[in-house]
């Protein structure tokens, strides 16, 4: 069943400075994603959300824009056989670049489940719901219920996502809740000289933990923690 709590979006929101003088320091985000990375894997609830930043659809950086293929690693598992999908961003009506989420969850748990998963569809009121659709009658229900982000210098995309997760299948429902902390870049040439990055490849880390449901633990320790490497190439 562990498979299920894999389809949490890569979903990032660019954190706004109009301050140019050191954004490291005074982006109090960025200080305390570093500081939620520093303390994985020993993470608690409540982390470092900023429950504004659900008020509206990720926005993502330029060097997102378009269609790429990703290979997943499973760092925590390194005999794991690495995972590899698509994923698609794209401009919104307000000229924004956006993820495709039913595409780009599809895309996942697909690579994950295989012909076990039927369909993924978005809650069109609402940009953190989303609602997986499985055979023998199974569903999965994701709601973001927390975030905070930081984009550094313009070039490094830094988020951490806590995810409300419901499994209904005909006798039971069972509730997890999972945190994602992702870091992303360019990724730099091996023949580059310096500060000269790639646009054609994303480097990525994400470190995960899966909570128990609301209320089962008061404590907030998770009860399975797994970290993965992420390579997105873009599609030509």
């Amino acid at each position: 069943m562990k498979s299920f709590f894999l389809l949490v979006l890569l979903l990032f929101f660019i954190f706004p400075t109009s301050i140019p003088a050191n954004p490291l320091i005074l982006d109090p985000s960025y200080i305390l994603l570093e500081r939620r990375l520093n303390d994985w894997p020993e993470w608690r609830l409540p982390g470092p959300f900023n429950q504004t930043a659900l008020q509206k659809d990720i926005v993502y950086p330029s060097w997102f824009n378009g269609a790429w293929t990703v290979q997943s690693s499973d760092l925590s598992n390194p005999g794991n056989t690495s995972l590899e999908y698509e994923v698609k961003f794209k401009l919104n009506s307000f000229n924004e670049i956006v993820g495709d989420r039913s595409f780009n969850a599809f895309s996942v748990g697909k690579a994950v489940l295989g012909e076990k998963l039927l369909r993924v569809q978005d809650d069109p009121k609402s940009p953190n719901r989303q609602m997986a659709a499985f055979d023998e009658q199974k569903f999965l229900e994701t709601k973001i219920i927390g975030r905070n982000q930081s984009l550094k210098n313009g070039s490094v995309l830094f988020i951490d996502e806590l995810a409300l997760q419901i499994f209904h299948d005909l006798d039971v429902s069972r509730i997890k809740r999972v945190e994602t902390l992702s870091k992303f870049n360019l990724c730099k040439q091996p023949s580059s000289t310096a500060g000269d990055f790639s646009e054609k490849t994303i480097c990525g880390e994400q470190w995960q933990a899966i909570y128990p449901g609301p209320g089962e633990n008061l404590g907030s320790k998770p009860t399975k923690t797994s970290h993965y490497k992420l390579i997105f190439k873009r599609n030509f």
